[in-house]
């Protein structure tokens, strides 16, 4: 009663492409209808099939999530529903015939993230929460929240679920493992940061030199920036560091 449909769209940041989720059969919910391609759109619409659509859902407004939506959610008469828009709200219920999905509100890669929780079949679609085959995601300045996110993977961890489906890769089938894991990184993540600040690094590019160095990946360097943005703000938060003049210190 779980589909799923691929789209065309790899790359550094979406991994193999962005998997459009379909709960249901005749009774539909669609979740991220991905990117605004004749082709995608096309085979997600010929999964549905006779379904009817109850609701297209998005974890986040995100082009490789989002840029499909308004013209699927026309074309199969559905509502298009978003906590970006207003028609999303934390512990709202989406009846489909493989069961009832509860939404639920997980900010941290982005202010308006949601989850889909479907306890029928113990599962949550995580959106970019959680990318399958890693043990780390997106979190990066302006819009994403160190302190969030964290608390989003704790609440996801709490339903107990036996498999989770993110929005990029394959499913987590030891989903406690893998939480744990993103967890830990997070936390290696922020100790890195603070031993590059102790070791003279102060400006953001000298802290992502020391934090990834020659492990960043070709094209994901602005990505980098925006990630150790996000860990400086994290800290700060917590009073671990500060900024003087345009440079950041231990505090």
């Amino acid at each position: 009663m779980i589909r799923t449909v691929l789209a065309r769209n790899a790359s550094a940041l979406t991994l193999d492409g962005t998997r459009t989720y379909l709960v249901g059969r005749a009774r539909v919910a669609v979740i991220d209808p991905g990117p605004d391609t004749r082709e995608h759109l096309d085979a997600v619409a010929g999964e549905i099939g006779d379904g009817v659509v109850v609701s297209v859902l998005l974890t986040h407004t995100h082009p490789d999530h989002a840029a499909g939506a308004e013209e699927l959610a026309r074309r199969v008469g559905a509502p298009l529903r978003s906590a970006a828009a207003g028609t999303l709200m934390d512990g709202e219920r989406i009846e489909t015939d493989a069961g009832e999905l509860l939404a639920l509100a997980t900010p941290g890669h982005t202010p308006d993230h949601f989850a889909f929780h479907l306890p029928a079949a113990a599962a949550v679609f995580v959106g970019d929460l959680m990318l399958g085959g890693m043990e780390t995601a997106l979190v990066a300045a302006p819009e994403g929240e160190l302190g969030a996110y964290l608390a989003s993977l704790k609440r996801v961890r709490g339903l107990g679920a036996r498999v989770l489906y993110p929005a990029h890769g394959p499913p987590f089938t030891e989903p406690d493992t893998a939480i744990d894991a993103y967890i830990r990184h997070r936390r290696e993540r922020e100790a890195a940061v603070l031993a590059a600040l102790r070791a003279g690094a102060a400006s953001t590019d000298e802290v992502v030199a020391a934090v990834y160095g020659a492990e960043l990946p070709p094209g994901l360097g602005r990505a980098a920036l925006g990630a150790v943005w996000a860990y400086l703000r994290h800290l700060e938060g917590m009073g671990r560091v500060r900024e003087v003049d345009g440079r950041w210190v231990v505090a």
